[in-house]
């Protein structure tokens, strides 16, 4: 019988304890070793089931269902539930399942837990510039791997997937095991929200208000699915945009957009 093993997540004062097989959860424990973390908030429960057909596709291609303050996932080889209100999550998936399966899982958990915790886990780039962070959002293709290749020498937090969190002088932006990142700071102060638009040239956009609200929640994964926290979710990036500016930032394939940012920004 394959050995149990129990490993905590902890991004950004956020953990999760990751319990079941050793296969599936000491890749993880070596991979994200600097996200170890101690007293777990939330519990994530990983099951193998022989009697599950084996996957014909990526979890990542399923969408969760709410329904009675229940949380499903469910796919060929895989059948995941999580109960937020109980801090609880299990998945049960076919022995072969990979293990991008299984974070694809444990991303869906963390979303729902980084929510209930007051944060935000955003479908964002980060990169730390003269000592903050700037959040370049937008949906697949925009550029945010484009932009954090063009970059150099700077640190990344994050090629997709950011956490945003309140700290003590205003909204943090800390890095994800789910994504790229370059470096090994953790954490910066969130200096801006910036929408990617590839263009000609480049400058700095107003967005308005409604503009804005709709694409940062377009951008917040799994919590937008959710018709219950729907309005909760507008209210917490109503409360962000309140001390983060919004706007859309359209660029070139080069660096110089760092200008037109300095030159905003200061």
């Amino acid at each position: 019988m394959e050995r149990a093993l129990g490993w905590t997540l902890d991004i950004g004062g956020i953990p999760l304890a990751l319990e079941g097989p050793a296969f599936w959860v000491e890749p993880f424990a070596r991979a994200w070793e600097r996200w170890g973390g101690a007293t777990p908030v939330w519990r994530v429960g990983l099951e193998p089931d022989a009697g599950l057909p084996p996957s014909s596709a990526s979890l990542f291609a399923a969408r969760p269902r709410f329904a009675d303050g229940h949380v499903l996932l469910r796919a060929p080889g895989f059948a995941g539930e999580i109960v937020p209100q109980k801090g609880w999550a299990c998945l049960r998936a076919h022995p072969g399942a990979g293990l991008e399966d299984i974070a694809c899982f444990v991303r869906t958990v963390f979303a729902l837990c980084a929510f209930e915790q007051g944060a935000i886990l955003f479908h964002a780039a980060g990169v730390v510039h003269r000592e903050v962070a700037w959040a370049f959002f937008g949906n697949s293709g925009s550029g945010k791997t484009t932009l954090v290749s063009l970059s150099r020498g700077k640190v990344v937090l994050s090629d997709d997937l950011l956490l945003l969190r309140r700290g003590q002088d205003g909204w943090m932006a800390w890095t994800t095991p789910f994504s790229r990142y370059r470096g090994d700071r953790l954490f910066a102060p969130l200096r801006a929200l910036l929408r990617l638009m590839k263009a000609p040239e480049d400058r700095l956009e107003r967005m308005s208000p409604g503009t804005a609200l709709g694409e940062l929640v377009a951008n917040s994964p799994v919590v937008n699915a959710d018709p219950v926290r729907l309005p909760a979710l507008f209210a917490r990036w109503e409360e962000i945009r309140a001390r983060v500016p919004v706007c859309a930032l359209l660029f070139r394939k080069t660096d110089a957009f760092w200008g037109v940012i300095d030159a905003k920004f200061g």
